[in-house]
């Protein structure tokens, strides 16, 4: 090829090239201006999903402060059990740190069935029909609670599973209304018919007494004729002391109340019983406050209740072991409880300022079911009880406008609290 065939040869690609980059720059400006033309568009969408990513996450702050104020406990699991959201009373009511109850097995973390352990269709079907349960709780602390739980299905809006909703509910002081109110109805009902038996039982029983009394006229004193009737007449006092017993624990009378220091009458009550602990081997422990807390009562029905439980814890020591009388103050505001008091000595909503006097011995402890009778009459696990002995606390303790809380377990010792509405000068 020639120099001149060449030369033309570098023109055309030179040309060529020119042809390419003006086309480029063409281009590059009408991108230009699309873009600039865009520009507006892209910033109003940018400023639209700003927006719409505040109001998303402001809508999310929402819910989770509305599910972490919910009373009740919430938690939200996968398809699979697992735990996704833990709300404040579930912590709560559990005792267990949101960190570590997130990602675990709800069976396995609060080891009960709450969910069925295999999650199939059936069972799938059982949740959306509203699986419902009550089940006792044992805290890390060892405390027993009673918990309600209700599962939902949670659904997307095509209908498809996307987890499984837990409500959580402690439901402890309202079984213990619920045992209260009934063991009220109990009482009123055994009450009645035990004074008309009593009333039936006492009139032959007089008869009995006047027989003998002639009887041991027309004996002779040391005859075993004369020791008989010494052992029946001895069996005939001790039945009319339990049936006027009966009558006075089912005869309704009016309590008077007074303004007392319960320091006083507490230290009065462990000085009069030191001795007899001492006999029995059982040491007193005693744990008052300093300073001087007044109730309403009548010191010698209260005495009377302290006496009843000393003797309770005694022979729940037959071997000897530590009784520890204590006094606290404390400020109560769960409605649970407030509940058990007398209307009269509580303000509606308004926390109530209590002195709570314990009894708490090593003794051998109650099983459930004890615990449940522990306040009716003519219960007893002692075989020469009368079982009114625990009933006359109860009673006496409803005329102060006070209420008895009762902890026990089998070998692990008893601790029975009575709370009493601190005296005020405004009552």
């Amino acid at each position: 090829m020639t120099s001149e065939e060449q030369i033309a040869e570098l023109r055309k690609e030179l040309f060529k090239e020119q042809t390419q980059t003006q086309l480029f720059m063409k281009q590059q400006k009408e991108w230009s201006q699309f873009i600039e033309s865009i520009n507006p568009t892209i910033e109003v969408l940018g400023k639209k999903i700003k927006t719409l990513q505040n109001d998303l996450h402001l809508k999310n702050e929402e819910l989770t402060n509305v599910l972490q104020s919910l009373s009740n406990g919430l938690i939200v699991t996968d398809l699979n059990a697992r735990i996704q959201t833990f709300n404040r009373a579930a912590v709560a009511i559990t005792g267990i740190e949101k960190d570590i109850a997130m990602g675990q097995g709800i069976n396995e973390l609060l080891s009960t069935s709450v969910l069925p352990d295999a999650l199939d269709d059936d069972a799938f079907d059982a949740i959306n029909n509203g699986n419902h349960q009550q089940f006792v709780y044992t805290k890390a602390d060892g405390s027993e609670i009673t918990v309600d739980s209700s599962t939902t299905l949670m659904r997307s809006d095509e209908n498809e599973r996307q987890g499984i909703i837990i409500n959580l509910t402690d439901i402890t002081q309202l079984k213990r209304l619920e045992e209260e109110a009934e063991r009220k109805n109990r009482l009123t009902a055994m009450g009645e018919i035990s004074m008309q038996v009593a009333h039936e039982i006492r009139n032959p029983l007089g008869s009995i007494e006047l027989f003998l009394s002639m009887m041991r006229m027309d004996t002779d004193e040391n005859s075993s004729e004369m020791e008989l009737i010494q052992h029946i007449t001895s069996a005939t006092r001790s039945m009319n002391h339990i049936i006027s017993n009966l009558l006075e624990y089912t005869k309704p009378r009016p309590v008077i109340l007074e303004q007392t220091n319960a320091n006083t009458l507490l230290e009065g009550f462990i000085d009069f019983v030191r001795f007899s602990a001492l006999q029995q081997d059982i040491e007193i422990q005693v744990d008052l406050i300093d300073s001087q807390p007044e109730i309403r009562a009548n010191t010698e029905l209260l005495k009377q209740v302290f006496h009843n439980l000393f003797v309770n814890a005694c022979q729940a020591m037959p071997e000897g072991g530590i009784l520890h009388l204590s006094m606290v103050k404390r400020t109560e505001s769960d409605s649970m409880i407030l509940e058990r008091f007398n209307n009269s000595f509580i303000l509606k909503d308004q926390p109530l300022d209590l002195v709570e006097i314990s009894f708490k011995d090593t003794g051998k402890g109650m099983s459930d079911e004890v615990k449940k009778r522990l306040f009716d009459p003519f219960f007893t696990t002692r075989e020469q009880g009368t079982g009114l002995g625990m009933s006359i606390v109860y009673k006496t303790m409803a005329s102060h406008g006070g209420t008895i809380l009762v902890e026990s377990a089998p070998d692990k010792g008893t601790k029975i609290s009575l709370l009493f509405p601190e005296f005020s000068e405004d009552e």
